[in-house]
């Protein structure tokens, strides 16, 4: 069930990793990581976001439980 006029493509997938390659990819993916964790923290305890959300009427301080 071969095809005798299959064409295979040889091209590489990837291009060789080298050093140089690699330093340059671990750089911007550092730079990349630290935007991601600044960016998600400014959004996630903004002031505005927990004045929105009321609380449960049955909460209570951690202090008045014990």
């Amino acid at each position: 069930m071969l095809k005798k006029k299959a064409v295979l493509d040889e091209a590489p997938a990837a291009p060789a990793l080298t050093p140089d390659l690699i330093a340059k990819i671990r750089k911007e993916d550092m730079k990349q990581a630290v935007v991601e964790r600044f960016s998600g923290a400014t959004a996630a305890t903004s002031p505005a976001a927990t004045k929105a959300r009321k609380r449960s009427p049955y909460w209570q301080p951690a202090d008045q439980e014990c």
